[in-house]
């Protein structure tokens, strides 16, 4: 990530005995975990009896070098402050100011009630911040008269809406919706057309279907330029039927794998939308309607079609493609696929039977209604009782830390930029199934690394275009620094002997917050 080069030296200049305080530190916070249902951060007291006992020139107090604090065998809840930060790790991009006690408040079922009904319109600052960001409301065809070099542009902006709305976007459940839906269609941005396409696929398809009913969702997909471009349909004529967007559909979009389908049925499906393609631009002539959906009538096969055992007769025309998309959305398998795939980003990467089988029944009860399925899974014990089971992604970490900090950010190329680095450049995965959504692939070592680089970054105030207010982000409030920015950031105070560990470094902030941010339990979604 660039940083301009005062900052830079300030966030590299660590000498070694700030570098043992450091290590030390960091190791104690490692030491860390949350007990399930309860407000408290416990520590594993042999780990922290393994430190070292001085920091410092000046030695520890005995009792916190030589006698850590045990591992309580019991601790009494408090009212529900655990819930809330899990809600909050979960349904949002992690809490603001506030946000905790607010949930607190109406309890964890009013929150997940209130996020599913929102209907808040975002607040003008978010408004000023987007306003820049003109290639968001521009068609197809304005799009494509950009030349080569702001092509880039269009990718950068759409990046930076994506951050900007996840920071401060007042719709979280839908913002973190939009992102499990645009990884479930995903489109690779760089795929020939699709550079200007997706933009529109973004703002037409996915953010105003994103808790409406699937089969609508589906529907505005299936006729998306984007997906189109990306899955080669647009080349799909009868004779000689491209097969990529029919074998996705149904493996990806709808039944899954274990869907019963057949390679028949994939050569029918995809006879079923050949026609289906993308109006041509010509640079020389431009044509307004470029890049906008149409069905050619005298490309499509006409001929009858069997598909999963369902026979479409002969001269259907685009109803054709419209029969497949409401067979699909209704066939029980993909009830279940869709249910197991949300219960897997909000529950576990090995989301328990129970909630998946409510939110099938929840989906096939309401045709396919995307908020009663989340309610379903989101109002069950398993969700309530699942700590510690999720890592944040890159999108998820980045803007959680940005939101805890109340950061002011432009979104600009040093965060986009730091988001590939961590290995999650937005809208750049170039294969059909999206970024993955499992522990695994967000846990080794270089990825870490790159974690722990952005949260030095961010607690030394040297990003280009983030700024965080360090002497204004616990005034007002009570208690020690330590125990005002851990509550902050990781939703409850620290144990005794990790605080004694941490008050070097009380009188700096931005060190202590690098420190919090790094930690394994800010890594993780509640």
């Amino acid at each position: 990530m660039r940083m301009s080069s005062r900052n830079q030296r300030q966030s590299v200049a660590i000498t070694r005995r700030n570098f043992l305080k450091i290590s030390i530190a960091a190791a104690a916070l490692a030491a860390c975990s949350r007990i399930p249902g309860a407000s408290a951060i416990t520590s594993d007291s042999t780990t922290i009896g393994q430190l070292p006992a001085t920091l410092t020139p000046a030695t520890l107090p005995a009792a916190t070098a030589q006698s850590p604090t045990a591992v309580p065998q019991t601790v009494e809840p408090l009212k529900r402050p655990a819930l809330a930060w899990l809600a909050a790790n979960r349904l949002m991009y992690g809490p603001r100011r506030g946000d905790l006690q607010h949930i607190d408040d109406i309890g964890i079922d009013g929150f997940i009630e209130e996020q599913l009904s929102s209907n808040a319109t975002d607040d003008a600052g978010l408004q000023a911040k987007l306003a820049p960001l003109t290639t968001l409301n521009m068609n197809a065809a304005q799009l494509v008269q950009f030349s080569q070099g702001a092509r880039a542009n269009i990718l950068m902006e759409l990046e930076q809406a994506t951050l900007l709305r996840a920071v401060y976007g007042a719709r979280q459940l839908h913002e973190v919706m939009v992102d499990f839906w645009t990884n479930h269609f995903n489109i690779y941005f760089g795929k020939n057309q699709d550079r200007f396409l997706k933009t529109v696929d973004d703002r037409e398809v996915i953010r105003p279907h994103t808790l409406g009913k699937f089969i609508d969702l589906l529907d505005a997909s299936a006729h998306s330029p984007a997906m189109l471009v990306f899955l080669d349909n647009q080349t799909n004529r009868k004779g000689n039927p491209n097969e990529n967007y029919g074998r996705e559909l149904m493996e990806l979009h709808t039944i899954s794998v274990d869907g019963g389908y057949t390679q028949d049925d994939v050569v029918a499906v995809a006879r079923a939308f050949t026609g289906w393609t993308v109006r041509g631009y010509n640079k020389n002539n431009p044509n307004p309607d470029a890049g906008q959906f149409y069905f050619n009538a005298k490309e499509h096969d006409s001929d009858a079609k069997i598909i999963l055992g369902q026979t479409f007769p002969a001269g259907g025309g685009e109803q054709d493609g419209q029969k497949v998309l409401d067979l699909l959305a209704h066939h029980p398998h993909c009830a279940t696929f869709i249910s197991a795939k949300l219960a897997r980003r909000f529950i576990a990467d090995q989301p328990p039977s129970a909630a998946v089988l409510a939110g099938a029944a929840a989906f096939s009860k309401s045709d396919g209604d995307i908020k009663a399925t989340l309610g379903a899974i989101l109002h069950g014990e398993d969700f309530k009782n699942s700590f510690g089971q999720k890592v944040k992604r890159p999108l998820d970490l980045l803007a959680s830390a940005l939101r805890a900090l109340d950061a002011d950010t432009d979104a600009g190329a040093p965060l986009i930029g730091a988001l590939a680095l961590m290995g999650q450049p937005l809208f750049q995965w170039q294969f059909p199934n999206g970024f993955p959504d499992s522990n695994g692939a967000w846990s080794g070592a270089g990825a870490m690394l790159m974690r722990w680089n952005l949260g030095l970054a961010l607690g030394a105030n040297a990003i280009k275009g983030t700024h965080i207010d360090y002497p204004a982000l616990t005034q007002g409030a009570s208690g020690e620094a330590i125990d005002n920015l851990s509550t902050r950031l990781l939703g409850a105070p620290l144990p005794a002997d990790v605080r004694e560990i941490l008050k070097p470094f009380t009188g700096d902030t931005s060190t202590l917050a690098a420190l919090l941010l790094a930690s394994p339990l800010f890594q993780m979604k509640g």
